[in-house]
């Protein structure tokens, strides 16, 4: 019998029974899945490294590969490793770069020969002593002028002033010999005689009659010429002259009570003494 249905739009009961559409559309999907995997299979594969063509260059690796890649992301990194491998095996120089280095700072350090040294230059005896008072030459040993003082008959007295210093300064030895009853140019008196670092650098003679000594002073220096002063110097290379006779013997000069008195200098030796005063004596000082 003939199924009855209330709108002609309504599908018949079969239909709605098996609903063959979801059935078409399923195998439809199903075929589509089988076909796309079908194509996949058909594909070639893509050999692995290490069955690739004998024509590549490449060596074979060993299987630990991945670390090896690593490494060379590693090296290529903004602190190459690379550098520093390279770093890390210097290749030998042809010439060394160290001894020319240490030589020089060895000059530098090495103490100067000792005649030329400071503590030399401050005892040093030129070869070329100038003549002072009388029979005198600078550079004179303080024993050996005692010793032809006392030969002649005299009483030499040595008054020493020898200053302690550390090391590396300079020696300050200070001996003064006062002879009295002197007797120069025919004139008595007082004769001083100065040393320092044990070398005679300066002759004093204190007449008890200034004014033949005075005398006699322009008989056997007629160089030695009186200035504004009243005094007389005389500078001839490194000897120098001084007098204070003219103005000791003249009115002004006894009211002054000046002292009469001529005296010879080295002058190396005077401002070789004056150098030392300035560089060392504050240091000895403190």
């Amino acid at each position: 019998m003939a199924e009855k249905r209330a709108d002609w739009l309504e599908p018949p009961l079969w239909w709605k029974k098996w609903r063959p559409l979801r059935w078409l559309a399923g195998a439809a999907v199903v075929a589509l899945v089988y076909a796309w995997l079908s194509e996949d299979s058909e594909k070639p594969t893509a050999a692995p490294a290490e069955v690739a063509a004998p024509s590549a260059p490449a060596p074979h690796v060993a299987p630990p590969q991945e670390a090896a890649i690593s490494t060379v992301a590693r090296e290529s990194a903004p602190t190459p490793a690379v550098t520093t491998a390279a770093a890390a095996v210097p290749a030998a120089p042809s010439e060394p770069t160290h001894p020319a280095e240490e030589a020089f700072i060895y000059e530098e350090d090495e103490a100067p020969p000792a005649a030329d040294s400071e503590l030399a230059a401050f005892t040093r005896v030129e070869p070329d002593p100038v003549r002072l008072l009388g029979s005198y030459k600078s550079y004179m040993g303080v024993d050996e002028v005692v010793y032809g003082l006392e030969q002649a008959g005299f009483k030499p007295i040595v008054e020493s002033h020898h200053t302690a210093v550390p090391a590396g300064v300079p020696p300050r030895a200070l001996d003064v010999v006062t002879v009295h009853q002197f007797r120069h140019w025919g004139v008595q008196g007082q004769l001083e005689l100065q040393f320092f670092n044990d070398r005679l650098y300066q002759t004093e003679f204190e007449p008890e009659d200034p004014e033949r000594y005075l005398a006699a002073q322009r008989r056997e220096l007629p160089q030695l010429a009186r200035q504004r002063s009243g005094r007389a110097e005389l500078i001839d290379g490194h000897l120098r002259i001084a007098s204070s006779l003219d103005l000791a013997v003249s009115e002004i000069g006894r009211k002054l009570r000046t002292r009469p008195f001529i005296l010879w200098q080295d002058r190396r030796l005077i401002r070789q003494r004056d150098e030392w005063d300035r560089r060392f004596a504050a240091a000895i000082a403190r």
